[in-house]
C-alpha cells in the first residue's frame, strides 16, 4: 500500500502554467557600456541547456568552465542584441545560482556613439517552455524602456528620439 502512495505523490507533480525570464540592459553613462543581467529559474534553465548541449545539467553555486560555456552558447544562439543595426558580441561574465534562481551578468558591451536603436532577439527558454514570457528591461539616458517578448513575439526594437 505504500508503494502505491509514493507512486501516486511521484505522478502528482505541481506544474504551472507561467514562465518568466527577466533581461536588465542599463547603460552607464560614465564608462560609455551597458550591463546586462539575466535573471531566470534555475530548473527552467537546467532543462534547456540539457536539451541544448545534450547532456544532464544541473547548476549549483559552483558553475565549471564546461557549464559556463554552454551557458554562453545557448545565451548567444538564443538572445542577441544589436545597437543601430549592428550586432553586439555577448559573453559571459559571472554566474550566480541558488536554488531557485540564476543570475547571469553578462561582460560589458562598449558603446560611445549616440544610439537611435536597440534591437533585442530573444528566444530563450521558449523551445522547452512554449509560454516563456521574457521580459527585457532598457535603462537609457535615465529612462526605462520595456519589451515583453514571448513565442509569438521574439524581437522587437525601441526607437530613441534625437536630442
Amino acid at each position: 500500500m505504500i508503494n502505491y502512495i509514493i507512486l501516486i505523490l511521484l505522478l502528482i507533480r505541481p506544474t504551472h502554467d507561467f514562465h518568466t525570464s527577466w533581461m536588465n540592459i542599463t547603460y552607464d553613462e560614465e564608462t560609455k557600456e551597458f550591463n546586462s543581467t539575466w535573471h531566470t529559474d534555475t530548473e527552467h534553465l537546467e532543462s534547456c541547456l540539457s536539451a541544448f548541449s545534450s547532456k544532464e545539467i544541473h547548476l549549483d553555486n559552483q558553475i565549471t568552465p564546461a557549464q559556463k560555456k554552454i551557458i554562453e552558447d545557448y545565451l548567444i544562439e538564443h538572445f542577441s542584441v544589436s545597437i543601430n543595426g549592428k550586432k553586439k558580441n555577448l559573453t559571459v561574465g559571472t554566474i550566480e545560482v541558488n536554488f531557485a534562481e540564476t543570475f547571469i551578468h553578462l561582460n560589458p558591451i562598449k558603446h560611445k556613439k549616440k544610439i537611435s536603436e536597440i534591437t533585442i532577439n530573444n528566444h530563450l527558454l521558449i523551445k522547452q517552455f512554449p509560454n516563456q514570457k521574457n521580459m527585457v528591461q532598457i535603462n537609457y539616458e535615465g529612462s526605462k524602456y520595456s519589451m515583453l517578448l514571448n513565442n509569438k513575439k521574439t524581437s522587437d526594437s525601441i526607437f530613441f528620439d534625437d536630442k
